[in-house]
């Protein structure tokens, strides 16, 4: 339909089309009145794609050619990073509890049962949400966007990516009774910071390897991980230890992706200097970095 429309255009396209979705999914989800089940929560994880897809196929019709479906970075496995977006993210979250356990306000704690049941069944969740749920977020957030954003400049391009995933999840808390928020002034500025980070994080493995399925891994070891790790944790202050210590986007998790966040950066920077346009990557794996 619109065949000349520069990449800045086209992100601000994406843009408007995935938030009217979420919007949608949203009011969907508060008319049903109870927590969504995996119809409607595939239904909100599935928006970024979903407008990804009308991107493609309608609006730019850039999806009716092999080059416009390889730019989403599904064609690349990325298996040289594999261990950072696997390892690196698990570590955060281990760390952040890791941290909360040697003070006074938790503990460490064996669940019923053992080890080997919660380890199981996090690794059961992290193929689970890689392969679906996840990937349904991946495709349209560094699948589609970052590589459309990059021509405003790098940094730019990763904090806008994380600001429109940010304003995606808060459409859902602010418009769904089913996601405590605590105090919203407290937990709007960590879950923002945190989602910017990991914008960093998850985008610079995007970058460097032309695939999404490094950023997918480790978007699925962090909901996983945080998730997993509460059955470890005895606390006496829930709100205060996993809303805004731990959990999905506590203070010591925007710091430790953060620095997470820094350290990729610092480790593949030749490799992503040396990276053509993520839409044009070479097959090839680009150079390990000195």
């Amino acid at each position: 339909m619109f065949t000349k429309l520069s990449d800045t255009s086209k992100a601000a396209i994406f843009t408007a089309l995935v938030m009217v979705l979420a919007v949608g999914a949203a009011l969907l989800i508060r008319m049903q009145g109870q927590f969504p089940g995996p119809g409607l929560w595939a239904v909100w994880m599935f928006t970024p794609t979903m407008a990804t897809l009308i991107m493609l196929l309608v609006v730019t019709r850039e999806g009716y050619s092999k080059e416009g479906w390889k730019s989403l970075g599904l064609h690349r496995l990325g298996l040289s990073v594999w261990w950072i977006a696997f390892g690196g993210t698990l570590l955060i979250t281990v760390a952040a509890s890791a941290i909360v356990w040697a003070t006074p306000l938790a503990s460490l704690v064996l669940p019923e049962g053992g080890m080997v049941d919660p380890l199981i069944n996090f690794l059961f969740k992290v193929a689970l949400f890689t392969l679906t749920f996840t990937l349904g977020e991946e495709i349209g957030w560094r699948g589609y966007l970052l590589p459309k954003l990059l021509s405003v400049g790098r940094t730019r391009a990763l904090v806008l990516v994380g600001l429109v995933w940010a304003a995606w999840h808060l459409v859902l808390f602010f418009l769904t009774p089913f996601f405590p928020m605590g105090n919203v002034l407290i937990f709007v500025p960590l879950f923002v910071g945190t989602i910017v980070a990991a914008s960093f994080f998850f985008g610079y493995l995007r970058i460097y390897t032309g695939s999404v399925w490094p950023a997918t891994i480790g978007h699925s070891v962090h909901n996983a991980a945080w998730d997993a790790l509460l059955a470890f944790t005895a606390t006496s202050s829930p709100v205060l230890v996993n809303l805004y210590l731990v959990g999905d986007n506590g203070i010591l998790i925007l710091v430790g992706t953060a620095l997470g966040a820094i350290w990729v950066g610092y480790f593949l920077r030749s490799g992503m200097n040396m990276a053509q346009p993520i839409g044009a990557a070479p097959e090839a794996t680009p150079a390990a970095p000195r």
